[in-house]
């Protein structure tokens, strides 16, 4: 059944032509009640009723249905975003625990390198120490060594010339106590 304006008016004339006439008399009339009335306007409101549920509802019903999908979908897809959301983040904090731990493991590799580094270089500074401490006793030892050998050597030239002065002069206790004076003077 096609809807056609034209055959609606069609009704409408004949159930306003009863309405009028219910006003010319009656007691039901005095109380607003027709029969042709009633049944024209019953007929108007089943006539509209099957229009709406031929052709309005479905379009509704199939609107809201989409809605409602949408609505569920939309639903779904939060319930999937914040169940990876929090499995990102549970990535992320185990990310940053791993990571925290190559460091704390890189920052105790470098600590006890440095540490072995500091006890090389300390060890290698002690060593040359002991090797110039060494060099000075042994160039000390040389220069007392050359200085009682030059002492030695004076001393011999001295005893050589001081002899040789006593040796020629010997001429009695006095000259020879003057001679010793005078190298002792010398020396």
């Amino acid at each position: 059944m096609i809807f056609d304006p034209h055959s609606l008016s069609a009704l409408v004339i004949p159930v306003a032509q009863a309405a009028e006439e219910a006003q010319a008399g009656g007691p039901a009339a005095t109380l607003g009640l027709n029969a042709k009335l009633f049944i024209g306007q019953l007929v108007n409101f089943s006539i509209l009723l099957l229009v709406f549920w031929k052709w309005i509802l479905p379009g509704i019903t199939k609107g809201l249905q989409k809605r409602t999908e949408r609505i569920e979908k939309s639903l779904s897809d939060a319930d999937r975003i914040e169940k990876e959301k929090a499995e990102f983040e549970q990535w992320r904090q185990q990310e940053l625990g791993k990571a925290r731990q190559e460091a704390s493991g890189i920052i105790a590799t470098a600590q006890a390198d440095a540490g072995k580094i500091k006890d090389a270089t300390l060890h290698q500074t002690k060593e040359e120490q002991q090797k110039l401490i060494e060099q000075a006793r042994k160039q000390i030892e040389n220069d007392k060594q050359q200085a009682i050998q030059s002492a030695k050597t004076e001393l011999a030239d001295l005893i050589t010339g001081a002899a040789e002065k006593v040796l020629r002069k010997k001429l009695d206790a006095k000259a020879d106590q003057e001679l010793i004076k005078d190298s002792l003077k010398s020396i």
